[in-house]
């Protein structure tokens, strides 16, 4: 129940990010256009960051992609095998998902040693927030894979509903 709870609350902090990240990249974005082409004096730091928001945001965006199954996937399958082969071949898939993605973690928050001290062009800030995204995403990515794979286990897959 604890553990439903803290998924329910995690997707829904995931999902407020992405909205939040959205709305930012598009006012940075409209700010940048509007500087360009009416005041004709663009901002030097704008592009900068639509970038790494937008990193961000397709970071985020696949664990939720992950979390609501709607990554492309072969269905054909589900309809041909047995449920229990399946359900083993979701697991399986899963199983090979999460060893990615733990390297993808570890190296993740690996590199971020390296790029701490590094500083963006534009913005003056540390290249260790633009490249958070990739340990970050990473981890919520392996957790809502396990979370599909416990869910094929008992027979429980996880809804499709978006919650906000």
């Amino acid at each position: 129940m604890l553990c439903k709870t803290a998924c329910n609350l995690m997707d829904r902090c995931v999902n407020w990010c992405l909205a939040l990240l959205m709305a930012a990249m598009v006012g940075v974005i409209s700010a940048q256009v509007w500087c360009r082409f009416v005041l004709n004096d663009p901002l030097a730091w704008s592009e900068e960051a639509g970038r790494y928001l937008f990193v961000w945001i397709s970071f985020m965006g696949a664990a939720a992609g992950v979390r609501y199954q709607v990554h492309l996937g072969i269905d054909l399958l589900q309809k041909f095998l047995p449920d229990r082969a399946y359900r083993l071949g979701v697991v399986l898939v899963n199983l090979i998902i999460q060893v990615f993605l733990l390297v993808i973690v570890y190296w993740g928050f690996k590199i971020l040693g390296i790029v701490q001290f590094q500083e963006s062009a534009s913005l003056h800030i540390s290249m260790r927030y633009p490249y958070l995204a990739v340990p970050v995403g990473g981890l919520l990515m392996l957790i809502n894979s396990l979370r599909v794979s416990v869910g094929a286990i008992r027979k429980r897959p996880l809804d499709h509903e978006l919650r906000v």
